[in-house]
C-alpha cells in the first residue's frame, strides 16, 4: 500500500513538473524525499556509483546534522568570484520552479558550493583544474538530522521529455541509489604523510611578515592576514571517508566538509568559524580571531585560556574582526546583538576568541547576498579590508584557492549557512596541499606566527594520516 501511493506520489509530482517545464519552455527540477533507516549518511561517499561522480559532505555532529551528495542535477560556475548576483540569479530562478514532495517540509534539494578567496590565482599551478566559484544540486543527497534521516532524489525535467518514461526513469534512479546504500563504514585507512615542502619557506615567511609588519601603522593598515602551505605526499592509499572521520569524531564542533570534483581535486577540512547563517530572516553569525594552544591538562589548559584573554595583541585583532563584521551588517540587519566579551571556544589543539553575533534582516535578501557582504572578514584579510587584499596580493605568491572563502549551502527561499573554508587542503595528484594562516598586528612575530600555524595545520596532517599524527 505504502508503494504503491509512493509511486502514485511520484507520477503526479512528475506530470505536474513536465507540464510547468512545456509551458514555460525551460527545465523545471523534481525532487522527492524519503526517509530510509541510518543513522550515519557518511557511508553513503563509499556507494559503488561511477568514478566520475562528484561527491560532497557536510557534517555538524554536535548539532547531529549532515549532508552527503551523489551525483549533479544542476552546476553553476564562474570565474568571477565577486560576482555573486549572477551566480544566485540563475540558482534561485530554477529552485523556485522546482517540484519538490516529501513527508517533511524542512528536507529538500540544496545547491551546495563555495568561492575561492579571491580571483587572484598566484604563480602556482595548484588549483588550476579547480572551479573558481562553484554550485551543484546532487542527484541524491541524504540529510541526517535529529529527527532521522532523508534520502532526496532530484532530476531535471526537459520540456520535450517523453512523459510515459520519466515515471520509470525517475523510480529507476531512486533503485539506483536506495538499492546499493551503504551503510557501515570502511575501516580508517593508515597513510603514510611525507611533509616534504613548505611554501613560502620558513626564511620567505619570516622576510614576509617583517615586509607585512612594515605596512602596518596605525589608523592606516591594522591587520593583514598571510597565510602559507605545506606540500605533503599521500600516496594512493589516501581515502577521503577516512580523513572525514577522522576530523568530525575529533572536531565534533567545527563544519567537517568535503567536496571532490573527479579530476579537479579533492577539497575537505573542518572549520570552526561560520559566516553566516540565515533562516526566516535571522541572521547569526560570528568573530572569530586570536589563538592560543591547549594546555596538557586542566590547570594548564585554564592558564592557557586567561592569557588568551588578556592578551592586548589577541583581543585587538578579535576587535578587529568584530568591528568590521558590525559595521558590514548594520544596513542591511536590525536589532543587532552581541556580548561585550568574547568567550573562549576550545577546540582539540587550539583555543579561539569568538563573539556570536545575530540580529534580523531588515531587507529582502538572501544567504548569497550576506556572504558578498561579509566575505572577505578580517579574520581571513585583515583590517582595512581592500589595502589588506592589495598587501595579501603582493606578499603571497601562491593561490589560496578555495581555502578561507565561503562555502556552504542555500535552499530554495535563499536560506542557508556559510562557512569560512579553513583548516583545510587540497589533495589531488597524490599530493595534498594544506593551507593555514595567521593575522599579523603591530605586536606580531614570525616565531611565533608560524607557531600558532603549525597548530592549525596539525588536524589536517592528522587527518592525511588517519589519524596517526
Amino acid at each position: 500500500m505504502m508503494e504503491a501511493l509512493k509511486e502514485k506520489s511520484i507520477s503526479q509530482g512528475l506530470e505536474t513538473t513536465h507540464s510547468r517545464a512545456q509551458n514555460t519552455q525551460n527545465p523545471v527540477l523534481f525532487s522527492y524525499s524519503f526517509r530510509f533507516d541510518v543513522r550515519d549518511v557518511l557511508p553513503l561517499l563509499t556507494h559503488p556509483a561511477d568514478k566520475n561522480t562528484t561527491r560532497v559532505y557536510w557534517a555538524h555532529p554536535s548539532r547531529g546534522f549532515a549532508y552527503a551528495g551523489l551525483g549533479t542535477v544542476l552546476k553553476f560556475q564562474q570565474k568571477n568570484v565577486r560576482d555573486t548576483q549572477e551566480i544566485k540569479e540563475q540558482i534561485l530562478d530554477i529552485m523556485k520552479m522546482s517540484v519538490s514532495l516529501g513527508d517533511n517540509s524542512l528536507i529538500g534539494p540544496r545547491m551546495i558550493g563555495g568561492f575561492s578567496f579571491s580571483q587572484y590565482e598566484g604563480s602556482d599551478a595548484t588549483w588550476r583544474k579547480f572551479p573558481r566559484a562553484h554550485f551543484h544540486l546532487p542527484e541524491c543527497l541524504a540529510t541526517l538530522t535529529d529527527d532521522g534521516a532523508w534520502l532526496t532524489i532530484s532530476r531535471l525535467i526537459q520540456p520535450d521529455d517523453k512523459s510515459e518514461q520519466l515515471s520509470e526513469d525517475f523510480k529507476r534512479t531512486i533503485s539506483y541509489y536506495e538499492n546499493r546504500l551503504p551503510v557501515t563504514l570502511p575501516p580508517i585507512s593508515r597513510v603514510a604523510v611525507d611533509k616534504y615542502r613548505d611554501i613560502p619557506k620558513r626564511d620567505e615567511y619570516n622576510q614576509t611578515i617583517f615586509s607585512v609588519l612594515g605596512h602596518i601603522k596605525p589608523g592606516e593598515m591594522e591587520k593583514v592576514v598571510i597565510s602559507r602551505s605545506h606540500h605533503v605526499k599521500v600516496g594512493k592509499d589516501f581515502k577521503m571517508v577516512s580523513a572525514m572521520q577522522v576530523l568530525r569524531d575529533a572536531y565534533p564542533n567545527c563544519i567537517s566538509f568535503c567536496f571532490s570534483f573527479p579530476g579537479k581535486g579533492i577539497f575537505f577540512g573542518s572549520t570552526p568559524e561560520r559566516l553566516v547563517r540565515l533562516k526566516n530572516g535571522f541572521v547569526q553569525t560570528e568573530a572569530l580571531a586570536g589563538t592560543i594552544g591547549r594546555g596538557k591538562n586542566m590547570e594548564e589548559d585554564r592558564i592557557l585560556a586567561e592569557s588568551l584573554m588578556d592578551s592586548h595583541k589577541e583581543r585587538e585583532e578579535h576587535r578587529l574582526v568584530r568591528e568590521q563584521i558590525l559595521r558590514k551588517l548594520s544596513p542591511m540587519i536590525r536589532n543587532l546583538q552581541h556580548p561585550d566579551m568574547p568567550q573562549i571556544m576550545k577546540l582539540k589543539n587550539v583555543q579561539h576568541l569568538q563573539t556570536p553575533i545575530s540580529g534580523e534582516l531588515n531587507e529582502d535578501a538572501t544567504v548569497l547576498d550576506l556572504v558578498d557582504r561579509l566575505h572577505p572578514t578580517s579574520a581571513v584579510a585583515g583590517t582595512p579590508t581592500q589595502k589588506a587584499m592589495e598587501v595579501i596580493r603582493k606578499m603571497e605568491t601562491h593561490d589560496r584557492g578555495w581555502y578561507s572563502g565561503p562555502i556552504g549551502w542555500l535552499d530554495e527561499n535563499g536560506d542557508g549557512e556559510f562557512y569560512v573554508a579553513l583548516r583545510s587542503a587540497l589533495v589531488k595528484d597524490e599530493e595534498a596541499h594544506v593551507f593555514a594562516g595567521g593575522g599579523i598586528v603591530s605586536e606580531s612575530h614570525p616565531d611565533k606566527e608560524w607557531d600558532e600555524t603549525e597548530l592549525k595545520l596539525q588536524p589536517i596532517l592528522s587527518a592525511l594520516s588517519g589519524g596517526q599524527i
